[in-house]
């Protein structure tokens, strides 16, 4: 997946910019939840690709460490105008370098539906670690519609699916991609805020987003 990733990177932004109001719709919804969760905050960014949901969260942060594993998108969000203080560093989500208790906040967009199953638990323990006691995570991801994103695959005996994309210079890739309805998402989270509400769940047609409290280390 890193390397579809390293070769997406320049081509990445244009699934935000769609001619489909209900989709631009739910982006601008979830660019306002930002905003609103991290007013004020120190905040760390999994899996900030290129930048686009930095620049927003950017408007209201106190301040942002942007991580991810590719080096050529964060050379692309590095280009990018920001708000407030900005620091990018490489990162494995699933083993960050952080000390405990460093930040007041956690966005990751369109992550978790890479996750696969077995590792959900590593990474959001690992995310607990290094977020203060009742500090904020955000996450907004992808919802399944039919059509849209390349062909959903399943294979024998696994329980992740993927995606069957294609690049613009004709390369094929087999991307792990996750897909959750309401009711999954809530079991998963309400494991890591024992006072999640399905109001802390937005549903909708192309996106969704969960926004929870981590409970107290």
């Amino acid at each position: 997946m890193d390397i579809y990733y390293r070769k997406r990177a320049e081509e990445y932004e244009e699934i935000y910019y769609r001619d489909d109001p209900i989709r631009n719709e739910e982006q601008r919804i979830i660019v306002e939840a930002i905003k609103k969760a991290f007013n004020g905050m120190d905040v760390l960014e999994i899996a900030c690709g290129t930048g686009y949901w930095t620049q927003f969260l950017s408007e209201t942060a106190k301040s942002i460490v942007a991580t991810d594993y590719v080096e050529e998108v964060m050379q692309i969000a590095k280009r990018k105008k920001y708000k407030c203080p900005v620091q990018f560093q490489k990162e494995d989500a699933y083993n960050l370098s952080f000390g405990n208790h460093s930040f007041d906040g956690i966005l990751a967009n369109l992550w978790f539906s890479h996750v696969p199953k077995v590792k959900i638990d590593t990474f959001l323990e690992g995310i607990q670690r290094v977020l203060k006691p009742g500090g904020i995570v955000f996450m907004a991801d992808n919802n399944y519609v039919e059509g849209s994103g390349g062909e959903l695959v399943r294979k024998e005996g696994e329980e992740d699916t993927y995606k069957r994309r294609f690049l613009k210079d004709g390369s094929e890739y087999m991307v792990l991609k996750n897909y959750y309805t309401l009711n999954e998402l809530f079991d998963i989270f309400s494991r890591y805020d024992k006072g999640l509400k399905k109001k802390n769940i937005f549903y909708g047609k192309f996106f969704c987003y969960v926004i929870y409290r981590m409970k107290d280390s």
